[in-house]
């Protein structure tokens, strides 16, 4: 009794099993269970009889993979099992959550002129780590900067504004400064103008000996006014003689004087208007004379500490 109450256990034990086993290998599964966005995932699909004469193989080519844009195929793979089935495993990347269709997949059967037998309808389940409520997505982030880059900027701005104070300081202390050796500057190139004036106007006058003194007088009493105008900063090409007493000219460093112009001036027009002919040795002690007054004009404005590094040639007065 006891020998028939197990062996009819056994039978029963048995094709419950059976039934379960065929059950469970005949629904496709995943692996995991659970798959979230962006994971890599497999499906196993069991296949039926009629996959029985396909040899197992392996396709991962990306080109002779289907895929959809919710999800990237990225290797098939037919195996055998030890009990004589086969089965289809699909390594997978979902881009999205949700149930996503897999697309129809075709496995050519061996030999020639057969048509390809087709796997369609396969369903995956993806689960997303965000909720309902959250699934917007956010806004870009930010860039990232190159190295280096904040110094840069910063050092740019540290550096722009130091330039900016040195020169608002330079200006406000140059007013007060430069003011003076600008016009030492300025004095002094004019000496140095006239006295090549006075240079190329001896060396005319010498090769012209019985030439006309008195075109040579006008130039020169004409240049004469034009460069005590832009050294006293007073209009001297309209005065005459007697107004040249009023000149500001320095009486310590010119022991000459506005007397000295006065009676110079005043001894030219004599020359241009008496009707005679002027002769040249005339008109080359009227260049001794301005030559005198320049090199008089010379002494003090050296006095003056006239820098060396502005680059001015330096003049000897009194030439010829």
């Amino acid at each position: 009794m006891k020998k028939r109450f197990l062996y009819f256990s056994f039978i029963i034990f048995y094709l419950l099993f059976d039934i379960f086993a065929q059950t469970r290998t005949d629904v496709p599964y995943l692996v995991p269970q659970t798959i979230f966005v962006g994971d890599s995932g497999r499906l196993v699909v069991p296949l039926g009889r009629a996959f029985s004469r396909i040899n197992p193989f392996i396709l991962d080519v990306p080109e002779k993979l289907p895929e959809t844009p919710e999800l990237l195929i990225r290797r098939l793979e037919l195996e055998r099992r030890s009990s004589g089935g086969a089965r289809l495993l699909i390594d997978f990347i979902p881009y999205a959550s949700g149930v996503l269709s897999l697309p129809d997949l075709e496995i050519q059967s061996p030999g020639e002129g057969t048509e390809p037998l087709v796997l369609s309808g396969l369903e995956v389940q993806v689960a997303s780590i965000l909720n309902p409520s959250q699934m917007s997505l956010s806004g870009p982030a930010a860039p990232i900067a190159v190295p280096g880059t904040s110094l840069l900027i910063y050092g740019t701005i540290i550096v722009f504004i130091l330039v900016l104070c040195m020169g608002i300081g330079i200006s406000l202390w140059g007013r007060r400064h430069f003011k003076d050796l600008w016009e030492l500057f300025r004095r002094r190139r004019l000496i140095v103008a006239m006295v090549k004036f006075l240079h190329c106007l001896r060396q005319e006058c010498s090769f012209e000996k019985e030439g006309d003194s008195g075109y040579y007088l006008t130039l020169l009493s004409k240049e004469f006014r034009e460069f005590l105008s832009l050294f006293s900063g007073i209009n001297c090409r309209s005065l005459t003689p007697g107004e040249f007493l009023g000149l500001p000219l320095s009486q310590k460093a010119l022991a000459l004087g506005p007397v000295y112009l006065c009676r110079l001036f005043q001894t030219w027009e004599t020359l241009r208007f008496s009707g005679k002919k002027m002769e040249m040795a005339e008109m080359l002690a009227a260049l001794d004379e301005v030559e005198r007054l320049i090199a008089a004009l010379d002494k003090e404005e050296r006095e003056r500490s006239l820098p060396k590094s502005l680059g001015i040639p330096e003049t000897a007065g009194g030439e010829g």
